[in-house]
């Protein structure tokens, strides 16, 4: 059985040395941000949006745990709008070694009865589109794509060309 633990202050470090990292990578990837400024972005970005660290109001931390074995597989992060009725996942990562055994869609759907014990109606995130891996979970738990942004890399001629 999958169980959603609190992060403790260990994981929670742990977790934004990888993260941290993993955004700068997926950003730079994505042609979002240029390779050597990546990180220092990535960094900035997750103080901004957890000033407070893993106490940041609205804000929940958790460690996904194969209970029956007392196992860490991964790490999820979502914000709580309760107001508005709405969770938005800033993070989900299962550990590379576990994916592909299912344990991604037992987080989700602890997330959800976490989310509806809340009374939240609606759950979103942001996925990058060159990860189809992730888009193919998402799309079989019921996700629906509500935005999609393109971009396209262009080879600019020089001004100076005579």
């Amino acid at each position: 059985m999958i169980v959603l633990q609190p992060m403790n202050d260990y994981d929670f470090k742990q977790f934004l040395e990888v993260s941290i990292d993993s955004y700068a990578e997926e950003k730079a990837s994505a042609g979002n941000w240029k390779q050597e400024e990546a990180y220092e972005k990535s960094k900035q970005e997750f103080e901004r949006l957890l000033p407070e660290g893993r106490h940041t109001e609205d804000h929940f931390l958790y460690t996904i745990v194969n209970q029956a074995i007392e196992e860490k597989l991964g790490s999820l992060w979502v914000k709580v709008d309760n107001e508005a009725k709405e969770a938005f996942i800033y993070e989900f990562a299962i550990n590379e070694d576990k994916q592909g055994r299912g344990f991604g869609t037992e987080a989700i759907k602890a997330l959800e009865v976490l989310l509806e014990k809340k009374d939240i109606e609606g759950l979103s995130l942001h996925v990058f589109g060159h990860n189809t891996k992730a888009i193919r979970l998402y799309e079989r738990l019921g996700f629906k794509t509500t935005n999609i942004n393109m971009k396209k890399s262009l080879q600019p001629k020089s001004l100076l060309s005579d």
